[in-house]
C-alpha cells in the first residue's frame, strides 16, 4: 500500500528536515566540545539542560553559554576555532537518531517519497555526520550553512532543494526545532512543521512561532499529513 501524504487535502510531495534536533540527538557532543574548554580554563561546565536549549543556535551561543555574553570579537573567533577543532574529531560519539527519526526516514524511503536536509551547520560536520549515519546519506538533497552565500531563517535553501527535486515549494513540508525554521519555510512557502521535540529553549513557545503545524515526536509527521 503506497503511502500519500497532504495538508488541509493539498498534496505533500516531500519533506525537508532540518538536522540537529530535529533527525539527530547532536547536543551532547556539542555541550562535550565546549565543556572541554570550560575545563581547561576552569570554568564551571554547562549542564544538560542549557546545552540542550543552546544546542540548535550554533557553536558561538554555546561558548557564550559558558563564557558569557560579553566576549570580545577576537575572544570569540579563537575559541570558536578551538571547540570546531575538538567537534570535528568527536562529533558522533553520542550523537544518536532522534526517537523514531530512522523509522521516518526507512518509511519515506520505502514509499519512494523524496527528503532532504537543510541545516545551519557546515559543511564539513555535515558531511562527517552522514558517513556516520549511512540512512543520512540517502537524503536526495542535502544543503549546509555554507552551502550558499545565505543561510536559514533565509528561505533561499530551501528553494535551491525545492527546484533540486523538481517540486513546488508549496508542495514540500519542511521540519525544524527552531524559530528560523519555521520563519524559512513560511517565506518559502512550505508547509512549516514545528519539531516541539527538539532543542527548544525554555520561555520560548512553539505555539508562537506561527508554523502550520507542531509535532512532538519525529514520526508523528507521518501521523499528521497521511490520509
Amino acid at each position: 500500500m503506497s503511502l500519500s501524504l497532504a495538508f488541509k487535502q493539498h498534496p505533500i510531495k516531500a519533506i525537508l528536515f532540518d538536522l540537529d534536533g530535529t533527525l539527530l540527538d547532536t547536543a551532547s557532543d556539542l555541550g562535550a566540545a565546549v565543556n572541554v574548554l570550560l575545563q581547561r580554563d576552569n570554568l564551571p561546565l554547562l549542564d544538560k539542560s542549557t546545552i540542550h536549549q543552546t544546542a540548535s543556535q550554533g557553536a558561538n551561543a554555546l561558548i557564550k553559554a559558558g563564557y558569557g555574553p560579553d566576549l570580545s570579537t577576537i575572544e570569540l573567533a579563537k575559541l570558536r576555532i578551538e571547540f570546531l577543532a575538538y567537534y570535528e574529531n568527536n562529533l558522533a560519539n553520542h550523537t544518536k537518531y532522534l526517537a523514531g527519526a530512522s523509522l521516518l526516514l526507512e518509511t519515506l524511503n520505502q514509499h519512494r517519497i523524496p527528503w532532504g536536509i537543510i541545516t545551519n551547520k557546515p559543511y564539513m560536520y555535515t558531511k562527517a555526520l552522514l558517513q556516520q549515519f549511512p540512512l543520512l546519506a540517502t537524503s536526495h538533497v542535502t544543503l549546509s550553512g555554507d552551502s550558499m552565500a545565505v543561510r536559514k531563517p533565509n528561505p533561499l535553501p530551501l528553494i535551491v532543494a525545492a527546484k533540486s527535486l523538481l517540486i513546488n515549494p508549496t508542495e514540500i513540508a519542511y521540519v525544524g526545532d527552531a524559530l528560523t525554521d519555521i520563519q524559512a519555510a513560511n517565506s518559502a512557502e512550505m508547509i512549516s512543521v514545528a519539531a516541539n521535540y527538539g532543542y527548544i529553549p525554555d520561555g520560548d513557545n512553539v505555539s508562537h512561532w506561527h508554523a502550520d503545524m507542531i509535532i512532538d515526536h519525529c514520526n508523528d509527521i507521518l501521523t499528521v499529513l497521511s490520509h
